[in-house]
């Protein structure tokens, strides 16, 4: 049995891998030039061996937004539709029956709206008046959050929607999930999800029946969890007495702020457990020279946290880690069937690929990996 990934991010190149499952082998099917720091990709058409994507592209200041397709027969990669975006764009999600783009920008803090149009093969963006809206940055009296580095602006890192047409933006830098009523392509804030002070939330996820959201917190490593029974509504606090921290335990308690968490995902049929990714674990001294007691042999990458929840999703009942040979996990992305996750490193390590087992998906089992032979700076992948 065979799959194939697709992997980008600060790169010069896209690449299509595929997944030997029978031999447990990763290889390269085919590279093809990419935008500038490809950060986020996801297809938006399968259409025999032409697949259709919608990606971004980060910049410094400003990006863009596009559209492509790859001809996996002729191994050609065709950019069909490309347009600017205010601020550097972090994350998009369709709406809208694959009408239109939700998109955020990470660097300028805007949630905006962006329509486009279906053509059989593929989506095209349309060069028409979007709606762009900035929240309020609650810190504007001081200038900065508690996190004096990190949260001087805002800093939307996602947006996700729910069957009520909410929108739900994790913003790292004003401590807040805003939640945004979409009407037609008016949109609107109307409230937000109070997270700790300091805490960056950079990743949600909403259970399946949506009544519940937890939100992992880039800069305190801890899941915060909502009731979003009373949503929309200004400063929605968290769920008392729930706040895990994901960082392994052989991680000094002073040497966590060195280290980042990542990504936050739900198993897609396997109910409470949560999976978060950790980062920089072995960078502490090269972030901060100066820390002390760092253990001398560094581990061979970052770990995932599996976090395994009580019935009602409320209480944790443990938390393992599975410790990957991959440098700094920028992207981690569950197959629909949830019966693999791969993982990619940033600084190094390339690409995982786990199998999931275990009555409440808590066992992860290497089925193959790959670093050898790809471009180092890999943010994201996603199965096609």
């Amino acid at each position: 049995m065979k799959r194939r990934l697709h992997v980008s991010g600060n790169r010069t190149e896209f690449t299509t891998l595929e997944l030997n499952l029978s031999k447990k082998e990763l290889h390269v099917l085919a590279n093809y030039a990419a935008p500038h720091n490809a950060s986020w990709i996801e297809t938006s058409s399968l259409n025999g061996n032409i697949d259709g994507f919608i990606g971004l592209s980060e910049g410094d200041d400003a990006g863009l937004l596009y559209t492509f397709e790859i001809d996996h027969d002729q191994k050609t990669c065709t950019m069909t539709s490309c347009l600017p975006t205010l601020g550097a764009p972090g994350h998009f999600i369709t709406l809208c029956v694959n009408s239109a783009l939700a998109v955020i920008t990470y660097l300028g803090g805007c949630i905006s709206f962006y329509p486009f149009s279906d053509f059989g093969l593929g989506s095209r963006l349309e060069d028409t008046p979007r709606t762009e809206i900035i929240p309020e940055f609650p810190y504007n009296e001081a200038g900065h959050g508690p996190n004096l580095g990190r949260q001087w602006q805002y800093h939307p890192h996602q947006v996700i929607g729910d069957k009520r047409g909410l929108l739900y933006v994790p913003d790292l830098g004003s401590d807040r999930v805003w939640i945004v009523r979409r009407d037609g392509t008016k949109l609107d804030i109307c409230g937000w999800l109070q997270c700790p002070a300091g805490s960056g939330p950079r990743h949600a996820v909403l259970t399946p029946k949506e009544t519940s959201m937890y939100v992992i917190g880039e800069l305190s490593h801890t899941i915060t969890a909502f009731d979003l029974s009373t949503s929309p509504t200004e400063a929605i606090q968290p769920i008392e007495g729930f706040a895990p921290n994901v960082i392994p335990p052989t991680v000094y308690p002073d040497h966590q702020s060195m280290m980042n968490s990542s990504e936050l995902c739900l198993h897609p049929t396997i109910p409470n457990v949560l999976y978060v990714s950790n980062r920089w674990e072995r960078h502490i001294v090269q972030r901060e020279p100066q820390v002390k007691d760092v253990p001398k042999e560094l581990p061979p990458g970052d770990t995932v946290a599996v976090v395994l929840l009580s019935n009602d999703g409320r209480r944790v009942e443990r938390i393992t880690h599975v410790r990957t040979k991959v440098d700094v996990i920028r992207g981690m992305r569950l197959s629909d069937d949830g019966k693999y996750v791969v993982v990619v490193g940033q600084e190094g390590g390339g690409v995982e690929v786990y199998e999931i087992s275990g009555q409440r998906g808590g066992i992860w089992a290497l089925v193959a990996g790959m670093s050898k032979g790809l471009i180092a700076g890999l943010k994201h992948a996603i199965w096609l």
